[in-house]
């Protein structure tokens, strides 16, 4: 049985996405279509407008048949452990390839760069030393010094969002020994566009939520399939949506309380002692602002605001997911579980009370936080049950 594996946050499941699912099937011809869906932070660190198991649901009815969620630490990190997190858990669930998104001009590139940074090429070493010196940004450091490697025209080809997702992609398939066939889907449109295009245009996802927190509803319609819309509609007028400034005031007293950011993950040339400055600022927009420079990017700073809030110890993380949730699936993906089961990977369908591990300590965290900006009760995470379609 041929098993594909998409690894998304669906934030919400937009005309594209649902492109991407039909066409993930059609291009492996797959019996199954398995999602890798993030839980209540997205990666670049923000809290996600909808419940997991609300995007998890638009996605079995856009055409997958199991959704599956990892844990935390897994969903907010850089590309590389988020690439590794999904195709681990796609692999586990039975996956033998894996389909994602890619800007046209960055997909004759990817294979070769994956080897490069695999390969931990000294020439490679070397430019990307000088770039991140210069004062770039780690991913425009690295996109720039594999564009030079690969005799580039321009330079920031391979750092374009889903082409520097999709190099992880293939790095994590080396690394892990996956075997899964990869096929890239050329993207359309950019990838953070605030603006919804005409209806012969793909949305973003960006611009979806943002006509949806302005009410723009008609527009939110023409950008969704109507089941996603639907649940949409639902999961607003049931006030169970996450605005984005919602936790800004408590990741503020978070932040002023604090005097030791040494323990988060993924830190760097001393980024932990730039954090504190962020303290006074009033919006998490300008908290990030506060640390941001040409060396730290906007995503890296609002993972570490995250972070910071949830109390992650970097120390303490898996280097691979030990377990995963199930959000949802139809009843012909059944077996799949159980087989993950009987080979010793544990897909929940719900976080253990009595856990005593980080990875899950975090994940209740984070799903307590998530449903404290959405006014919701606590606890969620110990209760609520897959999505069966």
């Amino acid at each position: 049985m041929g098993i594909c594996g998409i690894i998304a946050e669906y934030d919400p499941l937009h005309n594209g996405h649902a492109w991407q699912l039909k066409e993930a099937r059609r291009l492996t011809g797959a019996d199954l279509v398995i999602c890798s869906i993030s839980g209540s932070f997205t990666q670049r660190g923000m809290p996600a407008l909808l419940s997991a198991h609300t995007r998890a649901a638009m996605a079995l009815h856009a055409g997958a048949d199991l959704a599956l969620q990892p844990p935390f630490s897994y969903s907010v990190c850089n590309g590389e452990r988020f690439a590794l997190g999904g195709v681990t858990l796609l692999k586990r669930a039975g996956a033998d390839a894996l389909c994602f998104g890619v800007e046209p001009a960055g997909l004759p590139y990817i294979w070769e760069a994956a080897d490069i940074l695999e390969k931990n090429d000294g020439a490679f070493r070397r430019r990307l030393r000088a770039l991140l010196d210069s004062g770039l940004s780690f991913p425009k450091a690295q996109g720039e010094a594999l564009a030079d490697i690969l005799r580039l025209q321009d330079p920031g080809l391979l750092a374009q969002p889903n082409t520097a997702l999709a190099i992880c992609y293939a790095r994590a398939n080396i690394r892990l020994q996956a075997g899964l066939t990869l096929y890239p889907v050329p993207r359309s449109g950019q990838y953070h566009d605030e603006a919804l295009p005409g209806p012969d245009m793909l949305p973003s996802a960006t611009a979806v939520r943002k006509a949806a927190l302005a009410g723009r509803w008609e527009q939110v319609q023409a950008a969704m399939p109507a089941a996603a819309f639907a649940l949409m509609r639902e999961a607003f007028a049931a006030g169970k949506y996450h605005p984005p400034a919602a936790l800004d005031a408590l990741l503020r007293w978070n932040l002023r309380q604090q005097r030791d950011f040494s323990m988060l993950p993924d830190l760097s040339e001393g980024i932990e002692n730039r954090l504190h400055m962020s303290a006074s600022a009033l919006t998490r927009e300008d908290m990030i602002q506060a640390v941001k420079s040409k060396r730290y990017s906007h995503a890296r700073i609002s993972r570490l605001l995250t972070h910071a809030l949830i109390g992650t110890d970097g120390r303490r993380l898996s280097a691979l997911p030990e377990y995963g949730y199930v959000l949802g699936f139809r009843g012909n993906a059944s077996h799949v579980l159980k087989k993950a089961e009987k080979e010793g990977f544990p897909f929940l369908p719900s976080a253990i009370k009595d856990a005593s591990g980080e990875e899950m300590a975090l994940d209740i965290r984070a799903d307590d936080l998530w449903r404290l900006g959405a006014g919701q009760p606590f606890g969620g995470i110990f209760r609520e049950k897959p999505v069966i379609v």
